[in-house]
């Protein structure tokens, strides 16, 4: 890792959701910054907080939580984080309203279908890149166990890619709507916490929705708002064929 870990990655590794070898990573570019180092091992310390709080059964005090709510993004008042460049007291903030919510951050494999995305997009970028634009949904289910919710018929494939995982194979399918909006899904067939109504997080310039059917998770991944993407993953979401 050559860069510093996005804030969703952060978040990822404070939660304990990341695999082995991308928590190495991490923790190998934090020894190198000692100054964001020090801001994960405060959010550690006060996750850990937050977990002894939650183990205590006595009421929470009014003011704390009163307080939690007023320094928390917007977004994490409801049923979504907004991720962004609040630094660690958002993310703290949001942590502390997701447990009163009884809720965590999102699944370790929504930072992979926004890295996906963004290969995607340059993969789309690249003229000597050959994709692959055509697929067959029933040969991708009889191969993979992924199956892939209907999509409008007005949508065109421009890109279907198959990332071999830790524990099974996942597939990124690019997309172009009619108003030239660049989407991709990102769908494996493990079941894991996420949602099953779509839910969204920001992660730099993407926003992605992330929710679950079953054993097949999810997550559509594009550049508008996360209330759009949202919207949009709930019709996806609910439109088999």
């Amino acid at each position: 890792m050559s860069e510093d870990p996005s804030e969703i990655e952060l978040m990822a590794y404070v939660d304990g959701q990341l695999d082995p070898g991308r928590r190495f990573a991490v923790e190998t570019r934090l020894s190198r910054r000692p100054d964001l180092a020090a801001q994960v091992m405060g959010n550690l310390s006060a996750r850990t907080g937050l977990r002894l709080l939650a183990q205590d059964r006595s009421p929470l005090p009014e003011a704390m939580a009163t307080q939690a709510v007023a320094i928390s993004p917007p977004a994490a008042r409801h049923r979504r984080f907004a991720i962004g460049a609040g630094g660690g007291l958002a993310l703290l903030a949001a942590s502390f309203v997701a447990l009163l919510m009884v809720r965590d951050g999102p699944p370790a494999y929504v930072v992979d279908a926004a890295t996906s995305h963004r290969v995607a997009m340059i993969r789309a970028r690249m003229q000597g890149q050959i994709e692959s634009p055509s697929f067959d949904p029933r040969e991708i289910l009889a191969s993979t166990h992924i199956d892939i919710p209907g999509l409008p018929a007005d949508w065109r494939v421009t890109d279907v890619q198959l990332f071999p995982g830790e524990r099974t194979p996942a597939l990124l399918i690019a997309l172009r709507t009619p108003e030239g909006r660049d989407l991709s899904i990102y769908a494996m067939h493990q079941r894991t916490d996420a949602p099953e109504r779509p839910d969204s997080v920001r992660e730099g310039a993407q926003s992605v929705a992330y929710w679950r059917r079953g054993d097949m998770s999810y997550a559509l991944t594009g550049e508008d708002e996360p209330a759009a993407i949202d919207a949009t993953a709930e019709s996806i979401a609910g439109s088999w064929s």
